[in-house]
């Protein structure tokens, strides 16, 4: 599988909400940085944020604009959006992915916070 079918079947495996096929895209010791905020380290602190992430979000949907490879290392634009807890969320945001052996060994999500803060108040 190439990388940009890697960062495709990621983002297909989480909308079908199965961690479980994103975890085998991923080496052991994936680190995973959720920007602003602190790298998540191995995949068991990967599936308990995902888990936590993942409570009281229904409708997942990735609008794809761009992905670029070169080497080992991809990059995603998108737009993220859900709904959390009745709140429709649209959030634009950035990935960076880095392969090692064809597996994800790392990904930062970049994205405003305030925006997404805005959308979940009340």
């Amino acid at each position: 599988m190439s990388h940009t079918e890697t960062i495709r079947e990621y983002y297909a495996a989480w909308v079908r909400d199965d961690v479980t096929a994103v975890m085998a895209l991923c080496t052991d010791d994936v680190v995973a940085g959720i920007m602003p905020g602190k790298d998540l380290v191995g995949k068991h602190a990967v599936v308990q944020f995902l888990d936590k992430f993942a409570k009281g979000m229904t409708n997942k949907r990735y609008d794809i604009h761009a992905i670029v490879v070169e080497g080992d290392v991809g990059m995603l634009e998108g737009v993220e959006n859900y709904v959390k807890e009745g709140k429709p969320i649209s959030l634009p945001f950035m990935t960076v992915f880095r392969f090692r052996d064809g597996k994800v060994c790392s990904w930062r999500d970049y994205f405003d916070m305030a925006t997404l803060m805005k959308q979940l108040q009340p």
